[in-house]
């Protein structure tokens, strides 16, 4: 299985802002083509479409096709694909393990024509050998309940096979809605999906089970807009975050991030935060260290530009534009205290780590933090999100889009909610899924480095919904520089990440953007 990034998505459009659906504004564009005189073939288009992929995916050598039909138009799709393979002289083999009660007349077209090449329908859900590719076109976008134990056997042995796996629109057992798999799910090395992206191969466990993504719009153009609030996240958003710098400007010009946290045994955590804000960009960047006594650092000699500042200091200062509050700040009485006095400041704030487990723990806090006229930027993970909303990290998972969405209502905030397809939620109801990064970021101190190049952007005076974007994607895309150049997914740390997301941002900055990028 390959990792799925940005890079691997092929786009029709260029990637600025693309919508991305839920199942039910899927079948408003469908209907709308359906409506139209002719009405186009859309299963005929899809099905080729899917054999051409194949044919340009395929392992050199390949031969014997497995193509899995199921019951609705996605095993429409498949015996359309199946037709155009074995067209192509592939021994290609149809199964369709679940007899259908009523079928579309699209699909009963498509079986006929099948036939009418002779092919042949199987009906038994055993393999008979092993294939090349399987194709599967067992579910589509409208899965929505758990999947049978006898159905759940079958995918499973689809993910045995060590075959090339092609899924049809979606992964069959993942739900196009939420990313959540519905007992079992094919695990596929290609995923190609039609005239809008769903939002459950981006988040959730979408990504692991979709493989590298194909998008077709058919060749049917534009449609009507539907009610739709839910973008992916586009590299635009890095040349559009900052204003070029004036050759006059100086250290004063682009802002002053302090960043309160690192109590005893954490204090690396505010460090990076602290260096990620200065990588990025920011003009001075302040750390104010929680619980500092004699043995407290004096300076941090890997990153002697930062300056160090009592808490109590660092709050009162005037000048500041961004803070970052959280990361390694402990919850102890210390902490509670300065992070109501930073809520209280007309400054943006960025709350991380252990401020959000103070404020899940405080009702006043949440209370204090909704009534804030600056922008506040949140950014959990499942684990933290779960506290803040008193429900399971399950429950969390399984629909990362409106829990992002119940965040930032409740808390009157812009929110990240941080995982693989991170999801960034804003008070009036529009979110963005973030297609970078990879595995590699499953390491410690991610957050903090994200927290301060977030910082970093709203403290040289980025609108803070634009920084919270920006500053999600470029650190996905900071990694996937790092997996390119074989420096993960194994044993990648945050620190590479900040030095990365310079790198990789400036290229954007510049216009010196390679092929890579």
């Amino acid at each position: 299985m390959q990792y799925p990034t940005i890079y691997q998505i092929t786009y029709t459009l260029v990637m600025q802002t693309v919508p991305v659906y839920h199942t039910e504004q899927i079948r408003q564009i469908e209907n709308h083509f359906f409506a139209l005189e002719p009405k186009p073939q859309l299963m005929e288009l899809a099905g080729k479409t899917i054999a051409n992929i194949t044919v340009k995916v395929a392992p050199e050598q390949a031969q014997s096709i497995l193509v899995i039909a199921g019951p609705g138009n996605n095993g429409g799709d498949a015996y359309v694909a199946a037709r155009h393979l074995k067209s192509a002289n592939f021994h290609v083999s149809l199964v369709e393990p679940i007899k259908p009660h009523q079928s579309s007349s699209e699909k009963e077209d498509a079986v006929k024509k099948w036939k009418a090449i002779g092919g042949v329908t199987k009906s038994t859900t055993k393999y008979e050998k092993s294939f090349d590719i399987v194709i599967d076109g067992l579910f589509g976008i409208g899965l929505n309940r758990t999947l049978p134990t006898e159905i759940s056997k079958y995918i499973q042995s689809i993910n045995e096979q060590e075959s090339t796996v092609i899924s049809i629109d979606i992964p069959s057992g993942l739900n196009a809605n939420t990313g959540a798999v519905m007992g079992s799910c094919v695990r596929a090395d290609h995923t190609v999906t039609f005239l809008g992206y769903k939002v459950g191969l981006h988040t959730g466990q979408g990504p692991d089970c979709s493989g590298i993504i194909h998008f077709s719009d058919l060749n049917m153009g534009n449609h009507p807009p539907v009610d739709n609030h839910g973008y992916l996240i586009g590299n635009d958003v890095l040349r559009n975050v900052l204003v070029p710098r004036d050759k006059s400007s100086h250290k004063g010009t682009h802002g002053q991030l302090a960043v309160i946290g690192g109590s005893k045994g954490m204090i690396g955590a505010a460090l990076l935060t602290g260096r990620a804000g200065l990588r990025l960009g920011a003009g001075r960047v302040f750390i104010g260290l929680l619980d500092s006594d004699s043995r407290t650092p004096a300076a941090d000699w890997g990153q002697p530009e930062l300056m160090f500042r009592d808490v109590t200091e660092l709050v009162a200062l005037e000048k500041i534009t961004c803070f970052a509050i959280g990361p390694g700040l402990g919850t102890n009485n210390s902490a509670y205290k300065v992070l109501g006095q930073v809520i209280a400041k007309p400054t943006p704030i960025i709350l991380d780590a252990d401020a959000l487990n103070i404020v899940a723990q405080q009702p006043t806090l949440t209370e204090q933090i909704e009534k804030r006229i600056n922008p506040t930027i949140m950014t959990p993970h499942p684990g933290e999100a779960s506290r803040l909303l008193g429900i399971s990290i399950a429950e969390i998972q399984a629909n990362r889009i409106q829990i992002a969405l119940d965040l930032a209502s409740k808390f009157n905030a812009e929110v990240v909610l941080k995982g693989v397809g991170s999801v960034c939620a804003f008070q009036d109801g529009n979110w963005f899924v973030n297609t970078s990064g990879n595995p590699g970021m499953a390491s410690a101190g991610m957050g903090d480095a994200l927290t301060g190049i977030i910082g970093a952007f709203v403290s040289q005076g980025a609108y803070t919904h634009t920084a919270m974007l920006a500053g999600v994607h470029l650190h996905g895309l900071a990694a996937d520089q790092l997996l390119h150049d074989d420096c993960g997914p194994i044993g990648m740390t945050a620190s590479e990440t900040i030095d990365s997301s310079r790198i990789v941002f400036n290229r954007f900055q510049n216009k010196n953007i390679t092929s890579f990028i």
